[in-house]
């Protein structure tokens, strides 16, 4: 079969593959010969130093000699693939597991209430709206709209009267936003469009529109653009043509900046700030009195290097989730007619405090030791009430609730702790189950456990091993391993369809919390970005060799994934360490360091981990670990899928294009490098059942002695 199919690849592109009897124990034995592939003479000068780029042709993405190289490329990985032996069974686990029966947690408005429902084996959401006793379906998603355009999120106003909700358009990175009549299921005339799919919106208390940040059309904007220049905040009134939406908050004078604007929990203050991608993600904060006379502005805080976060008032009486003097976070409170005094309130602890939220009249703190949740529930004054009790090890996510409301929402869960939502009562400190996931295998055989790493300069790296209670500690089964490491995110121990499927199969999971993320603040945020970024290779490599050490994999059935910023994670780990994996899978990662300043919205990444053309100094860390230049002709490198998805505006698909080709240039080994090109944008392959599945089968084929 293997050989049939192969032949009819040659009929078909010329693309040649040699069939040997494949073996029981490596999926590699097929050797492949890639498609023609031109080397150009590309050479970029930095500060003295040349630096071939050989695929700089492949930057021209709409050019026809460009999607001839993607098509003969997309039919040989589908070749690869179609011969994956657990592709059903990965395909069969995720999509049961994306399309269980599940209910959300009621929006609650004055007039109304609104939840979705989706079906088992769906995975479209019906909305229904609730007055009194009286449910009725709202909107059914799945009739209403059909492949390219997609349902993407809803949002309910105070009063319970609309719902706003988006769509978009084959993944193109831009969602549209849209009004509903929850008394006559109607749509409202005037839709939002030209709103980047990461940016929110948010109700007016009074329920007279909403604000939103976007740039007002979708025209496509040209490489290297500034990710804040022509970005505005907007107030959209319901019923009114997106051409009447007032400006509220703009920055042409400062293109790295993106501004923002909602109100404050009483409707009085208009709030208004900015976001950067400074180190620290620092804002401005400036509220407005709207019932004050002449709308007087107080600006609490000028873009500098922390961030504020507005979490309640009380009157004039505001607080705020900042970094400002304490970089694991703490909560302060500013009276905003002695703007320049500040109070904490809930001071700077030894672990990190993630998030505050307001749930009637009290505050609950979601804290992060060694990146396991804790939630505890603190009083205006700051004193400590009581914790909230968890289940054991693993995520809560962040409380979801308002100050005028004592009950609450969080979940939680592991890798092998189907996510579960909690209603929580602030007046009673007592959480009850709200709803359930279920799971294709019994959570009680299975564990997660907490392991440390030590890294460079003696960092201390946690890892999190999930598998089955009675693993065999010899290194046999199936490990896979991934991170991300950057923007100060804190990388959860979570349930998802990917790891539960690989659990499933009966392989090990592992998530490494590698510098760069803020899983114990600013400070390892800032120990893993610009010149420090190779501390994070050097933390998955870390990781990697202790579920070795450890006899949780071997070098043999140990597999890497990383997406986004997590792709280039695992990207460079692969070109340091070729022989550490067996396999990996590095999708939409943006791997061409060196040039991705020149890729549109990209720019804001220089943020993260420089720039070439900014310094002599930001070009040597870059050129230090960039993978492209350092890809050796000879040597051989783990079976490796290399993902992205046609129309990502976020991280180029030219990332993906160079990668594979370099790899391929280079492979000695005999296992397969192959580029796999999804539709849509750029978090489509990173949900999507099939993408999904393929990576597994993918990584299993490669890990596994009895594939």
């Amino acid at each position: 079969m293997a050989c049939r199919f192969a032949f009819l690849l040659v009929l078909l592109l010329g693309v040649v593959i040699t069939c040997s009897p494949p073996s029981a124990a490596d999926a590699s034995s097929a050797s492949i010969t890639y498609p023609p592939t031109p080397r150009g003479s590309a050479i970029d000068s930095y500060y003295g130093t040349m630096v071939p780029d050989p695929y700089r042709w492949t930057e021209h993405v709409h050019d026809a000699a460009v999607k001839h190289w993607v098509s003969a490329e997309t039919n040989l990985t589908a070749g690869v693939l179609a011969e994956l032996p657990r592709r059903e069974f990965f395909r069969s686990t995720i999509w049961s597991l994306q399309t269980q029966p599940r209910v959300s947690v009621p929006d609650r408005g004055t007039y109304a209430s609104v939840f979705d429902r989706v079906a088992a084996g769906s995975k479209t959401d019906i909305l229904y709206v609730v007055h009194g006793t009286r449910t009725q379906l709202l909107l059914d998603t799945g009739k209403r709209w059909k492949p390219p355009t997609n349902f993407v999120d809803w949002q309910l106003s105070p009063d319970g009267r609309t719902v706003a909700y988006s769509t978009e358009i084959a993944g193109n990175g831009w969602t549209r936003w849209h009004s509903l009549s929850t008394t006559t299921g109607q749509d409202i005339p005037g839709d939002v469009r030209g709103v980047p799919d990461w940016s929110p919106i948010i109700w007016a208390r009074n329920s007279s529109g909403f604000y939103y940040g976007g740039y007002g059309s979708e025209a496509p904007r040209p490489a290297g653009t500034p990710i804040g220049r022509g970005f505005k905040a907007y107030f959209h009134r319901t019923g009114t043509t997106q051409a009447s939406d007032q400006v509220l908050y703009e920055r042409a004078d400062r293109p790295d900046l993106l501004p923002w604007a909602y109100e404050s929990e009483d409707g009085r203050y208009l709030i208004l700030g900015t976001s950067s991608d400074t180190p620290a993600g620092a804002n401005a904060i400036v509220i407005r009195d709207l019932h004050g006379s002449d709308h007087p502005i107080a600006t609490l805080q000028p873009p500098g290097s922390a961030w504020y976060h507005y979490v309640a008032n009380v009157g004039s009486q505001f607080y705020f989730f900042t970094n400002s003097g304490a970089p694991r976070g703490k909560l302060i409170r500013i009276d905003l007619l002695r703007a320049k005094q500040t109070v904490d309130v809930i001071p700077q602890q030894k672990i990190i405090l993630g998030s505050v939220t307001a749930l009637g009249g009290l505050f609950v703190a979601h804290y992060f030791r060694d990146a396991v949740s804790e939630l505890a529930v603190f009083g205006h004054s700051g004193r400590l009430l009581h914790h909230i009790a968890l289940p054991g090890l693993g995520s809560t996510g962040d409380m979801s609730g308002s100050d005028g409301d004592s009950i609450g929402y969080y979940f939680f869960s592991n890798p092998t702790t189907p996510r579960t939502i909690y209603s929580y009562d602030a007046k009673t400190n007592v959480s009850s189950v709200f709803s359930r996931q279920g799971s294709p295998f019994d959570p009680a055989q299975y564990v997660t456990e907490e392991i440390f790493a030590t890294s460079t300069g003696g960092a201390r790296i946690p890892v999190f091993v999930a598998h089955r209670r009675n693993l065999k500690l010899d290194g046999s089964a199936p490990a896979l391993l991934t991170g991300y490491g950057g923007f100060g995110d804190i990388i959860e121990p979570l349930w998802q369809s990917f790891s539960a499927a690989w659990l499933a199969s009966g392989g090990v999971y592992a998530v490494a919390c590698v510098r760069g993320g803020g899983e114990y603040g600013e400070s390892w945020h800032q120990d893993g970005m610009l010149g420090n970024k190779q501390h994070s290779f050097d933390d998955l490599a870390a990781a990697a060799n202790l579920l070795i050490t450890r006899g949780f994999a071997s070098h043999a059935t140990l597999a890497a994934y990383g997406y986004s910023f997590g792709g280039l994670l695992v990207g460079v780990t692969e070109v340091q360490h070729p022989s550490l994996f067996s396999a990996v899978a590095e999708e939409a990662g943006p791997v061409d360091v060196l040039r991705s300043y020149t890729y549109g919205s990209e720019a804001y990444m220089s943020g993260e981990f420089g720039s070439p053309i900014a310094s002599a100094r930001q070009f040597d860390w870059l050129h230090g670990y960039a993978p492209l230049p350092a890809i050796r002709k000879g040597e051989a490198y783990p079976a490796t899928l290399v993902m992205t998805s046609e129309n990502d505006a976020e991280v180029s698909p030219v990332h993906a294009y160079k990668f594979a080709a370099t790899l391929q240039w280079a492979q000695s080994g005999p296992k397969p490098v192959v580029l796999y090109v999804a539709k849509g944008g750029h978090a489509e392959g990173h949900t999507s059942a099939t993408t999904l599945a393929d990576t597994e089968a993918f990584l299993w084929a490669y890990t596994s002695p009895n594939h």
